[in-house]
């Protein structure tokens, strides 16, 4: 018998049905807490969540999307939460065995049915497993190929940092840079004094950065401080925001932040001073290391790299995954939405094959990105 799927809208972060699946998720992504916090600090104008839930014949919870229903050139879209605060769209799903392709095509029916009017669905950052588990979209034969990738590191001994010999003589090495400033600490911010001054500082190191390469971080705006700030919470107890500086002596010289949630603690935000004396120390990978140390210890089997392939990714003893995304025209006008991705696809291929082009392909992604922003303000 083929599986039958019911979708709803839920009634925001309060509905019945969060409130029962809440603790059945370890994708801090995909979270309440995430969620309430960007609907907090993050929406503007009529931007608004839509979360969709679906159920089996039965009334069993199968899984749940988050949305938001917000304008792109013009139009309105339902589009997967993301913000750029987002590092993977990966739908909960409250069972172990993944659909097969027929039945997510199934599945997502319902939800299109389900959910608002609007012109165009899209998402993006989609890994076919997420930290080897299945997600509601899992067994979808209908994703494209971003041309992006995650990186992750799982400590299957999680007394033991996974890097290499040479990496491990390199950071040594590096460290005693370091240590000609004074001891190296490596210390988490434990109260929300504590949380503050790192953060300031985290943004004082990132805007310095940015601000040399000639490039925006969305990371700088208020609305995302403040989101990623009330996250860090240590009201909370053991929020899932986590701030780390790494000093030598009295100078601190990296900072990072990072979600904990379950056993997987995900890097969000490094950053690391602009003084020239103390760079030569490699403080941002130094500081990397500190934070697969403070794993191990606390026993944690997951340390995420998250997206992207930076070149020091690659230097751990860390797996890739493919990222994938989608787009789906829901009227005649989403037809605009679906050919601006797929320019973007382009883009971003075009600059996987031929770095060359990088330079000027990034100020074309500049432009969109601007272009976005001046829309939705």
């Amino acid at each position: 018998m083929p599986q039958t799927f019911s979708a709803r809208v839920l009634e925001g972060l309060d509905d019945a049905f969060f409130t029962r699946t809440a603790s059945s998720t370890d994708n801090i992504f995909q979270s309440r807490l995430l969620l309430r916090e960007i609907q907090n600090h993050v929406l503007t104008g009529s931007q608004r969540l839509v979360m969709v839930s679906v159920t089996d014949s039965r009334g069993n919870p199968i899984a749940l999307f988050p949305f938001v229903r917000r304008r792109k050139l013009g139009l309105a879209i339902l589009e997967a939460v993301d913000f750029d605060l987002v590092d993977y769209f990966a739908p909960t799903y409250f069972r172990d065995t993944p659909l097969s392709a027929q039945e997510t095509r199934e599945l997502w029916k319902a939800v299109l049915k389900a959910a608002p009017a609007a012109h165009a669905v899209t998402f993006k950052k989609l890994p076919r497993l997420l930290h080897n588990g299945p997600h509601a979209l899992s067994g979808a034969d209908f994703l494209k190929e971003m041309g992006a990738n995650a990186t992750t590191l799982y400590m299957a001994d999680r007394s033991l940092v996974p890097t290499t010999m040479s990496l491990a003589k390199e950071i040594r090495r590096k460290s005693k840079k370091l240590e000609k400033f004074g001891p190296l600490s490596f210390v988490e911010a434990a109260t929300n004094e504590d949380v503050d001054a790192a953060m300031a500082t985290l943004v004082e190191f990132r805007t310095a950065r940015f601000a040399e390469l000639g490039r925006r971080d969305a990371m700088l705006d208020p609305r995302v401080v403040s989101f990623y700030r009330a996250l860090a919470n240590r009201e909370s107890g053991e929020p899932a925001g986590r701030l780390f500086t790494l000093r030598a002596g009295e100078y601190s010289v990296a900072v990072i932040y990072a979600f904990v949630q379950g056993d997987v603690f995900t890097l969000i935000a490094p950053a690391i001073t602009t003084c020239k004396e103390t760079q030569a120390g490699s403080p941002g990978l130094v500081a990397l290391f500190k934070s697969l140390e403070w794993c191990s210890e606390k026993g944690f089997g997951v340390f995420d790299l998250s997206v992207g392939s930076l070149s020091y990714k690659s230097r751990f003893e860390a797996e890739t995954t493919d990222l994938f995304e989608y787009q789906q025209a829901l009227t005649p006008l989403g037809l605009i939405v679906v050919a601006e991705a797929a320019l973007r696809r382009l883009v971003r291929h075009l600059s996987l094959k031929h770095p060359q082009l990088r330079p000027t392909l990034e100020k074309f992604g500049q432009m969109r990105w601007r272009r976005e922003q001046n829309a939705n303000a």
